[in-house]
């Protein structure tokens, strides 16, 4: 795979239907995505390679769904470790555990796997299906007008342009389309510096599991990685650390050892180390125009459970087939619904990522009864992280990101509900349903027929599994599944013809 895709030359002004600034696994996946519905796609990047840092690391079951449309989930897996736990050990003893074994997916568990390896199978897909890639181009501002989207960028000083229906800001969290937008990011800083050390550990860790080792003050979670190597990082203590100050090996060691767990944080030899500050943000909107956030540059949040990468997916995945549609000659207000949509969903990751309470309820539960507490409270978090259960609400609570960092000890239960409550609402991500591009999807009982006059050009029909049945609200007889896999509208049995008592009373 070619990590240094030629520079763009000052030469090669053209014209593209999406223009998507930022060359990380948001970008990338969309570009592939697009790829995918046939739509050209231009991706612009101002590094001339990929960054080598590991940065995020964790990919959830619907992301690996996402990948696995693309016959991209081999290739991803290959470069990592799986796992189906998250463990949480604390001073004394006790261990609580998040289990993703049982999701409903083909693919019931998550993968560590180095952000550099994500983006080089991502990048080289999306130049051998025809997606064009420039390295060494800096985006600096664009205008646009009922037509399109004119994007004014810079390589080795000389002005570069590049036209398109629509543009895309995926370029990170000092995002310059977001700053051109002048779209506001609130949101908070947390006081304390996170230290993250990557190497061989000392002792081989759990082989099926992630963990997180809880102290008086602080907390690390350590992450295997591949070719035996882990990654520590977390909050160890309250201090913050001067973003210009080099961090020593010894200093790292001597304070993760304040955690009190010896040598299971320990390396016998360390690759990198680093320090950094956790952010926790929102814009102020996703969409300007023809313009569009998407991934970091739209939102931040705390790096428990691992959801930045697949949150970008997820922003990847709901905006292609809405280009799509768009170039496609559609007038609905399918940008003003991801901003309203993605934003909500956002929000929410934040709430569910937002766990210092809970670690703090941790070390507190030095009792039978507490320890059960704490671990019933855990119930859903699979759930969530993996985010196989996503419901986008037609009127979402207000979407606003906490003004201070966490500070509350009451362990908070995920926004997401957990599969047993999950009902095929409209917005209601659809588990176990592979949507084709493009394409609605008329899942329904049983010999329940529909009337084809109110059905998009060219849906899909096919049958709810069992499972799915389940999760059918009552006097329902399907659902109208939009291209993204969430409900579009359920469909009442009275609406439908065939569907029999017998089957209607086992959907509810």
């Amino acid at each position: 795979m070619n990590r240094n895709t030629p520079r763009a030359r000052a030469s090669d002004h053209h014209t593209t239907d999406i223009l998507v600034v930022g060359a990380g696994p948001t970008g990338l996946m969309l570009g592939c995505l697009l790829r995918h519905h046939g739509i050209q796609c231009t991706v612009i990047e101002q590094r001339d390679g990929i960054d080598p840092r590991t940065r995020a690391v964790m990919v959830h079951a619907a992301g690996l769904e996402i990948l696995d449309s693309l016959g991209l989930r081999t290739a991803v897996e290959d470069k990592g470790v799986r796992h189906t736990r998250i463990d949480f050990h604390t001073r004394h003893q006790a261990m609580f555990t998040v289990d993703f074994s049982r999701l409903d997916t083909a693919f019931p568990y998550y993968v560590n796997v180095p952000q550099p390896d994500v983006e080089a199978v991502l990048a080289d897909r999306f130049t051998t299906a025809g997606g064009r890639l420039l390295r060494g181009l800096r985006y600096t501002r664009h205008q646009e007008d009922e037509h399109g989207v004119t994007a004014e960028t810079v390589t080795d000083g000389t002005p570069h342009t590049i036209t398109a229906r629509h543009l895309v800001g995926a370029d990170g969290a000092s995002s310059a389309v977001r700053t051109a937008l002048g779209i506001g990011f609130p949101g908070t800083t947390y006081p304390m510096s996170y230290l993250l050390a990557e190497g061989a550990p000392l002792l081989p860790p759990e082989p099926h599991a992630s963990a997180m080792y809880i102290g008086p003050a602080g907390a690390v979670s350590l992450l295997p990685l591949p070719h035996g190597t882990v990654r520590i990082a977390g909050p160890v203590s309250a201090e913050s650390i001067d973003r210009d100050s080099e961090l020593s090996t010894r200093h790292f060691q001597e304070t993760v050892d304040t955690l009190g767990f010896g040598p299971a944080l320990r390396f016998q030899r360390v690759d990198r180390i680093a320090h950094y500050q956790v952010h926790e943000r929102l814009a102020e909107r996703f969409t300007c125009g023809r313009t569009v956030l998407a991934g970091d540059a739209a939102h931040l949040n705390a790096p428990a459970g691992g959801q930045a990468m697949n949150t970008g997916f997820a922003d990847a995945w709901a905006l292609a087939w809405r280009f799509a549609a768009l170039l496609g000659g559609s007038k609905a207000p399918l940008l003003a619904d991801y901003d309203r949509e993605r934003r909500a969903a956002a929000a929410e990751t934040a709430r569910s990522t937002s766990v210092l309470g809970l670690l703090d309820a941790m070390r507190r539960a030095t009792t039978q009864a507490a320890r059960n507490s704490v671990q019933e409270t855990l119930t859903g978090y699979a759930e969530a992280w993996s985010q196989l259960y996503l419901h986008y609400r037609p009127t979402p609570a207000p979407a606003t990101p906490a003004t201070t960092a966490p500070t509350d000890t009451t362990p908070g239960h995920p926004v997401l509900p957990p599969r047993s409550s999950h009902r095929l609402q409209p917005g209601a991500r659809v588990p176990r349903h592979r949507p084709e591009p493009g394409r609605h999807t008329w899942l329904h009982l049983p010999g329940a027929r529909p009337d084809d006059t109110l059905l998009p050009p060219l849906t899909h029909t096919a049958e709810l599994s069992p499972a799915q049945r389940a999760w059918l609200p009552a006097g329902a007889a399907a659902v109208l599944v939009r291209p993204d896999g969430h409900v579009a509208r359920t469909v009442p049995a009275d609406a439908t013809t065939g569907a029999t008592a017998e089957t209607e009373k086992e959907a509810a």
